[in-house]
């Protein structure tokens, strides 16, 4: 297949990903010999002639170009290619915030370092004159060395404009939107402090606090502003409370949202302390809702014994009680224990009970299948093999859907052309299943596909990398 090549300069390799206001792929430029992001944007029509848009657009991306700061990525350069404006972005190899969101519990002070270097960047895009309009957990990038970038300027705006198009079409991610912009009033600064704080919320809380299961519901939810309580309180939380006040005059500014996060980053660290593991509901609810239904009170076990006092030493038959093995105690106890616990720990505390599968399985069938997946990213692969064979096929397929990719990869790996690995397959949305298997050996995937009985193989198989499918080709010999 022939690559496509734009501007005569960029080669698009693969696409990075894909929304409302365009896609985003990774490219070659040829020229300087480098990988960059290439946006290509969507031009949908808000009462304004395509000539007005495409002028916009560019001015826009232009003015976002000037800005530099190490907290937002840069971009080279903005062009029109077949009528369609393009931004040319530094690419960025890392983890998007909302991916660590899913993957692990964020201690505060983890989310107050990503917040101050976001509230940073933005600084410098507000200096410039530009509002980013789009701040979210999946425009937040972290690299391998923990440095923190603000990406994607596809909507970005001059300040000053309105929330709302000609046509009365909102720009944007809604359920981060500032209530001014979704009322229609004019929009600063303090619309994109907004949404920091909505992120924020998310890295904090685990669950975005206006998501509905409807775009209009989630609107009005985010208009009105009315939070759930924290089930985290703490410094942060009193910050975010600060940011997402409905009124911008009210709403906490950037000089003290600063000066608090630093006050945050210069405590003594500290184990975060859970209520409850989150458990997602249609709608972004959680168990008990925002009120005091449904929680049991800062995670305690049975007995009355908080966080705190199970991690401390101590003597005589408490102390004793304390240092009984996981598997000893009752299953409710230990899932109670496992909740409390950050997932890497629970993970590596998990692969020191290899011996007994089983019993592993029992526990964590008492946990949220969210918060099980989290722990099972840091467990060996073939336990999380095992603890697989040891469930029913649902719910190990509940639990692998909150694994990272490559986890979900190499637990089908350790299981091999299993009738469960193929179950495993099934019952993954074909997106997710073409991500997974891209990172699977291809004699694995080979057997796979041509197990499979529910009519997807050649969208599966459609859905993978060139060189994955010319190895598959090789290996069955359609080569």
């Amino acid at each position: 297949m022939t690559a496509r090549i734009v501007q005569g300069r960029y080669e698009l390799r693969s696409q990075l990903g894909r929304g409302g206001m365009g896609t985003v792929w990774l490219a070659w430029d040829r020229t300087l010999r480098r990988s960059v992001a290439l946006k290509e944007v969507v031009l949908a029509a808000y009462g304004e002639d395509m000539a007005v848009r495409r002028k916009m657009a560019l001015r826009e991306a232009r003015a976002a170009a000037r800005i530099d700061h190490p907290a937002v990525v840069h971009i080279y350069d903005a062009f029109i290619d077949d009528g369609s404006p393009w931004i040319v972005m530094a690419y960025i190899e890392g983890t998007s915030l909302d991916r660590r969101i899913e993957r692990q519990i964020l201690s505060e002070r983890e989310i107050a370092r990503v917040g101050r270097d976001v509230l940073a960047g933005l600084a410098a895009v507000h200096e410039a004159k530009v509002l980013h309009r789009d701040v979210k957990p999946a425009n937040i990038i972290v690299d391998s060395d923990d440095r923190v970038f603000l990406v994607d300027f596809g909507i970005a705006r001059i300040s000053g404009e309105h929330g709302l198009t000609s046509t009365n079409m909102l720009l944007g991610t809604i359920e981060f939107m500032a209530p001014e912009r979704i009322d229609g009033h004019t929009v600063g600064r303090a619309s994109d402090l907004w949404s920091l704080g909505v992120t924020l919320f998310c890295g904090l809380e685990g669950y975005s606090p206006f998501r509905r299961e409807r775009p209009l519901e989630t609107a009005r939810a985010a208009a009105a502003g009315r939070l759930p309580r924290f089930r985290r309180p703490g410094p942060l939380a009193d910050a975010i409370t600060g940011l997402l006040v409905t009124d911008p005059a009210g709403r906490m500014g950037a000089a003290e949202l600063g000066r608090r996060l630093d006050a945050i980053l210069a405590s003594v660290s500290r184990p975060p302390v859970v209520r409850d593991p989150i458990c997602h509901l249609p709608g972004g609810r959680v168990p008990g809702g925002p009120g005091p239904e449904g929680r049991r009170g800062g995670g305690q076990v049975p007995g009355g014994r908080g966080p705190e006092r199970r991690g401390a030493g101590g003597a005589g038959a408490g102390g004793r009680e304390r240092e009984r093995p996981l598997l000893e105690r009752p299953r409710q106890e230990a899932a109670e224990l496992l909740a409390s616990t950050e997932p890497r720990a629970a993970g590596r505390l998990m692969d020191g009970m290899a011996g007994d599968p089983a019993a592993v399985a029992e526990v964590l069938a008492l946990l949220p299948t969210s918060r099980a997946g989290r722990i099972a990213d840091h467990m060996a692969p073939d336990l999380v093999a095992g603890l697989v064979r040891a469930m029913p096929l649902s719910r190990s397929a509940s639990m692998l859907a909150h694994t990272d990719d490559r986890v979900a990869a190499a637990v089908l790996g350790a299981l091999g052309v299993v009738p469960a690995a193929v179950r495993l397959v099934e019952a993954m949305t074909l997106r997710r299943a073409c991500r997974v298997l891209e990172y699977v050996p291809p004699a694995v995937v080979a057997g796979l596909l041509s197990a499979t009985s529910d009519g997807r193989a050649d969208r599966l198989l459609g859905g993978l990398s060139r060189a994955v499918r010319d190895e598959i080709a090789r290996l069955t010999g359609r080569a």
